[in-house]
């Protein structure tokens, strides 16, 4: 079985062999950049979190072995932009992230500033439920939904990528929200 790009990528890791290093970066840094500048202001504060994705990843892999590695990539660059986000917020900076939480507390009640959401986020019963929502959605809001609350784009970032008038994208947007506060309550999901 001929392996693919990503395994060939993680088997370097495994070895401790820089160039995977390199090799996530020639493959996915547009990626990964791409969440860390939807989330903060400053290019030194997005150039910092680029040099701390790569080291999270040297430091997980091994032991982890993702399945999936753009995945993993982008979990690892939005965990790290939330993080520093918040080291910014208590130096009162500001990023569209606050814009996110607020729309998402619409439909999953954040009680404490400081994460119970994201908390919450990290259940792995409440990812199933949430992965199952995103699934029963049509493939445009879904691409929507992703892209707004997770990699925390602007609605005139996706209007502009989509083609789509950003009164439309935000109409699809709060309707998925109402759908999944509905879901979450179907579900016994108590936030």
């Amino acid at each position: 079985m001929k392996k693919t790009e990503d395994a060939k990528i993680i088997d370097l890791l495994f070895k401790r062999d820089e160039a995977g290093l390199n090799q996530i970066s020639n493959k996915y840094k547009n990626l990964y950049r791409t969440i860390l500048t939807n989330l903060l202001n400053s290019k030194e504060d997005i150039s910092e979190c680029e040099n701390d994705v790569l080291l999270a990843i040297w430091n997980s892999i091994p032991p982890n072995r993702p399945t999936n590695l753009s995945a993993y990539v982008c979990k690892i660059a939005r965990n790290i932009s939330i993080n520093k986000f918040k080291y910014n917020a208590r130096i009162k900076r500001s990023t569209p992230y606050v814009a996110v939480i607020d729309e998402l507390s619409e439909c999953i009640p954040d009680n404490s500033p400081d994460n119970r959401l994201g908390e919450k986020l990290e259940q792995e019963e409440f990812k199933n439920v949430i992965s199952a929502f995103l699934r029963s959605l049509n493939t445009e809001t879904r691409i929507l939904f992703i892209r707004r609350y997770f990699c925390m784009e602007t609605v005139s970032q996706l209007s502009e990528r989509y083609g789509i008038s950003e009164n439309k994208i935000s109409v699809k947007l709060f309707r998925a929200r109402i759908k999944l506060h509905k879901y979450l309550e179907k579900e016994g999901i108590e936030i």
